[in-house]
């Protein structure tokens, strides 16, 4: 790029407010950065089985149509603290729903998807009763569906709620 392309695109992108961007300048962007996400992986037990909470992406999705995913979300400039992002995340991808316990950090994945490199805050929640069935998957035996980077991220956060229920009850 020239001198003057630069000038031009420094001066289109002074004009974008922080926070959230529209999703073509998004994407141009995160291309050529490190995106910074908070992912949250929604459990359930029953029994000894362990369940998933996943969400369908939507159809037109550029990277990923109708493919299953946790819930997750992009740190924006504006966020205030983890703690805000992680509400602004439920209230966006599970209104109303009751987390018994949580969010649990798990691990940071650095990964290549479509879009870019992205890395990921992982994390976890236990689910309550009356979590809707449709949308758990057991933690064993998951869908051929679900975004290729998302099944370690499932596994390890599964692994993690495993140990924690476990050393809680070998306490009791």
């Amino acid at each position: 790029m020239t001198d003057h392309s630069n000038q031009l695109l420094c001066g289109l992108l002074d004009r974008l407010e922080p926070g959230w961007l529209p999703q073509e300048i998004f994407h141009a962007i995160a291309r050529l950065v490190v995106t910074p996400t908070y992912v949250v992986i929604p459990q359930f037990r029953r029994d000894d089985r362990v369940f998933v909470h996943l969400c369908t992406r939507a159809s037109n999705d550029p990277y990923y149509a109708s493919l299953l995913n946790p819930i997750g979300t992009v740190l924006r400039s504006t966020d205030k603290s983890l703690s805000a992002v992680y509400q602004r995340l439920l209230a966006a991808e599970l209104p109303g729903a009751a987390v018994r316990r949580g969010p649990r950090f798990v691990d940071v994945a650095f990964d290549m998807i479509a879009r870019g490199r992205e890395i990921s805050l992982i994390h976890w929640v236990e689910l309550a009763e009356g979590a809707p069935s449709h949308l758990l998957f057991d933690v064993a035996v998951l869908p051929a569906n679900v975004v290729p980077t998302d099944y370690r991220r499932i596994e390890v956060a599964a692994a993690h709620f495993r140990a924690t229920v476990a050393a809680e009850e070998d306490r009791r």
